[in-house]
């Protein structure tokens, strides 16, 4: 992990007021270019595996996009949860204007810490790296998803692994002096290790030039199993 640790409410805090002030170009970008051809991947992944009448939690939902492409492809509902009440705006706009109002809903929230309905399917888009402590994320995305978990993390592996520490480490550097977010990396091999104890099958895995997508399954658990399988876990 690169960078420095701070107090989760201050770490979250200074998230949420940062992206507040990008929730515009966020929006705007969707609206001009679509997805990002990491988040793409992600959800060519999830349209192979099914998305029709499923439902989906998006966890750093930002300005909705996500949700509502899938939205678009037959998912029957989407909530959202971001820790940025502008991007929450946004989203919900999005969804208004889209026609999907009445399908999704987004709330200002730690997605950490956050009470998740249990749903279909969980998208982590590029949200990990923000947190320093990556096991409360990653265990209520685990909790609540029935089926799925989709993320993107940086490109922290191969060839590429020491050239991209190295411009983490600078980048964090200029991030702190300016009071910043911060980015972390996360030992992939542990979030592996900790999704196949909690019954997923890594299904899907592609990189793209800074990030690296991932796709687990598992067999859709009735809730009470679900809940039984999942104790101990953590």
């Amino acid at each position: 992990m690169t960078g420095r640790l701070e107090s989760p409410e201050k770490e979250t805090d200074r998230i949420g007021e940062e992206f507040d002030a990008d929730a515009c170009d966020f929006c705007d970008r969707y609206k001009r270019r679509g997805l990002s051809k990491s988040s793409r991947l992600l959800l060519d992944f999830i349209l192979n595996e099914g998305a029709q009448d499923k439902t989906v939690v998006d966890l750093g939902c930002g300005a909705g996009g996500f949700s509502v492409e899938l939205l678009k492809k037959g998912a029957a509902s989407a909530i959202g949860v971001d820790l940025s009440p502008k991007m929450v705006e946004a989203a919900s706009e999005l969804v208004r204007v889209s026609g999907f109002e009445n399908r999704a809903k987004f709330q200002v929230g730690n997605a950490a810490e956050a009470e998740l309905p249990s749903s279909d399917i969980v998208i982590i888009d590029k949200v990990l790296c923000c947190y320093s402590n990556w096991r409360p994320l990653l265990k209520n995305a685990i909790d609540a998803g029935r089926a799925m978990v989709g993320f993107i993390v940086p490109r922290d592996q191969g060839l590429a692994k020491w050239p991209f520490r190295i411009g983490v480490r600078v980048v964090n550097f200029f991030q702190k002096r300016r009071g910043k977010i911060m980015f972390y990396l996360h030992p992939l091999d542990v979030l592996d290790r900790t999704l196949q104890d909690s019954g997923f099958t890594r299904q899907k895995r592609q990189g793209s030039r800074l990030w690296l997508v991932f796709l687990y399954t598992r067999p859709r658990l009735p809730e009470p199993e679900q809940a039984q399988a999942l104790a101990g876990r953590f």
